[in-house]
């Protein structure tokens, strides 16, 4: 009887939380559209430029901007229109807009994550995997959220970054591929790939025990295919083979460590790995390894925000109490507390404390290593892991920088023209310069004087359209609201349910 009676509570209440989840699933999700009229010209009095190619600020300059570029600075024609909106930008700083070029998109991001990050300054983006990336099946054709997006941007206007490219395939696994067929199953995933119309092949393949010799495959075949192949660094693999077979770019800090080593080890417990790993490290291999890296012009993506310091600082409290928690979903900051509270309850101990803060250290010094040797540098921080969050952690990512041993201007370099010549599109993006499409953020203070005046914001300039704090307080005020309401947890629940 008592067995049945719980039965019975138990369905209602599955019942009811089902309808509940129903409920919000249908309930029309709302866009942040673009609240300002495009503007066809622009006339700047008095502002410093922040010459982030040269480090350097060019003061008390007046910029025109006609049809979306940049037309002249300071000899301004006689024939402005007369109409033309002016800002007096005395005492202010114009700089390029910023780039996170590691990032991560969900279906939910118009509500979530693209107006945090224009409102943080950040206009372009690379997305590494979005919301499929994880699910997908490879023979999924099905059109991708970004090219709907993009379609909504022209038709109704919703307003996001530009995105360059993106991914909905991680590549973790190779089934079903083996010595003895590899030649004929490489060239097949590859088409496979190359089919999905994927921007380029973001490789994860560090536990998946695939032979070296499999991956060098999978490089050459992907370089036939004229299709680009990036992403973690396997402890398994040789650096210099994986830059030969052409490697565009190498994700993460922690990536890098293992190949700083003479002999490599690999260890089934992870803080045994990174005991290894620490006291082994080699600083001639390093300089070999990263000097290659440079001459092959690979870029190096450090994202410390996430790499090893999110396990340190899992044993702070004030680590799960951040206020920008209030632009997280509530599903996903539970998520990421109970996930810190696993580390520090079982998967980490305290005692470990040391090993995961001297890890995180150890990334810092492998990036300014890599910058006195000449490899260039990108900006990202890996949103979507724990504790990231949209555009506010690519500031705090340029101080990691900075931390690590980049200058001021080095590290604005990062996240402005290093990534424009990524994507070789410097002739129009990633500087204050004539000629280029005005793409552009105004601090009220010099970044080159202090990394965290980055944050000092108060106006974008974006897509022919000029947000000012007002407007930029909207965009954030918008996320939070969103990040709380039902409908939105309701869809991340669904979201979440239909992964698994």
């Amino acid at each position: 009887m008592a067995f049945k009676k719980f039965f019975i509570i138990s369905v209602i209440i599955f019942s009811v939380f089902g309808l509940l989840i129903f409920i919000g699933v249908i309930m029309p999700k709302e866009t942040y559209k673009e609240k300002e009229e495009k503007t066809n010209g622009l006339l700047i009095i008095s502002c410093n430029i922040v010459d982030v190619k040269n480090g350097k600020i060019i003061p008390n300059r007046q910029i025109l901007i006609l049809n979306n570029r940049i037309t002249s600075i300071d000899s301004i024609p006689s024939n402005v229109p007369k109409n033309i909106k002016t800002i007096d930008a005395k005492g202010q700083y114009i700089m390029p807009s910023l780039w996170d070029m590691h990032m991560h998109t969900l279906s939910l991001s118009p509500q979530l994550h693209f107006p945090l990050l224009i409102a943080n300054g950040v206009t372009g983006v690379r997305d590494m995997g979005d919301g499929d990336s994880w699910i997908s099946d490879i023979d999924d054709n099905s059109e991708r959220d970004r090219s709907i997006w993009e379609r909504q941007a022209v038709e109704e206007r919703l307003l996001m970054p530009k995105i360059l490219q993106a991914t909905s395939f991680h590549l973790e696994d190779v089934e079903d591929i083996r010595k003895d067929n590899y030649k004929q199953k490489v060239p097949e995933l590859v088409s496979k790939l190359k089919d999905r119309n994927e921007s380029f092949i973001k490789v994860q393949l560090e536990e998946s025990g695939m032979p070296d010799y499999i991956f060098y495959e999978l490089q050459k075949e992907a370089k036939k295919q004229e299709i680009p192949i990036l992403g973690h660094l396997s402890p398994y693999l040789n650096v210099q083979q994986v830059l030969d077979n052409d490697f565009k770019s190498i994700e993460h800090a922690w990536a890098l460590i293992p190949h700083f080593i003479k002999d490599k080890k690999i260890l089934k417990k992870d803080i045994a790995q990174k005991q290894y790993d620490l006291a082994n490290q080699d600083d001639a291999v390093a300089k070999d390894v990263l000097t290659d890296i440079a001459n092959k012009g690979s870029y190096y993506v450090p994202t410390h925000v996430t790499s090893n310091r999110k396990e340190y600082l899992a044993f702070n409290p004030e680590f799960n109490n951040n206020p920008n928690n209030v632009y997280v979903e509530n599903t996903q900051l539970l998520l990421w507390k109970t996930i810190n509270w696993l580390h520090t309850k079982g998967y980490d101990k305290e005692t470990d404390l040391p090993v995961l803060e001297s890890y995180y250290k150890r990334g810092l010094e492998t990036t300014k290593l890599a910058n006195q040797y000449g490899v260039k540098i990108l900006a990202g921080t890996d949103a979507l892991d724990r504790n990231v969050y949209y555009g506010i952690s690519l500031h705090e990512e340029l101080q990691e920088l900075v931390k690590a041993g980049l200058s001021n201007a080095e590290a604005l370099k990062s996240a402005t023209y290093n990534a424009t010549e990524y994507y070789g599109i410097s002739k129009d993006y990633g500087s204050i310069e004539v000629g280029k499409i005005a793409d552009f953020i105004i601090l009220t203070k010099n970044p080159l004087e202090n990394i965290k005046n980055t944050k000092t914001i108060n106006t974008v300039y974006y897509n022919s359209c000029l947000y000012n704090s007002d407007d930029l307080t909207q965009m954030k005020t918008f996320v939070k609201n969103q990040a709380k309401s039902f409908g939105i947890t309701c869809k991340f629940i669904w979201n979440m349910i239909k992964r698994n």
